[in-house]
């Protein structure tokens, strides 16, 4: 297993405080940063509302059908994997 240091990201720099790895070879180094906040969440629901709302006054989706009938062909029976009849 690889040896895991702490470390806090700031402004896109490693903070390795006094707990960092031993001195590193000159060069780039790679490494894989978990990051143990999980990332701000946008606030898509006032865009996704306004969306819906102008799709409503649109008459909303209109190629569609009739849902009635496309309900009862999506559940037309159909033989069963393995039986004969």
């Amino acid at each position: 297993m690889l040896p895991t240091y702490p470390a806090i990201l700031r402004d896109g720099t490693l903070d390795w405080g006094n707990g960092g790895p031993p001195p590193l070879p000159p060069g780039d180094v790679p490494v894989h940063v978990t990051l143990l906040v999980p990332p701000a969440r946008t606030a898509g629901g006032p865009a996704m509302a306004a969306a819906l709302e102008a799709l409503a006054a649109a008459g909303g989706p209109s190629d569609f059908g009739d849902p009635v009938e496309w309900q009862r062909e999506a559940r037309v029976e159909r033989l069963l994997p393995g039986r004969d009849a």
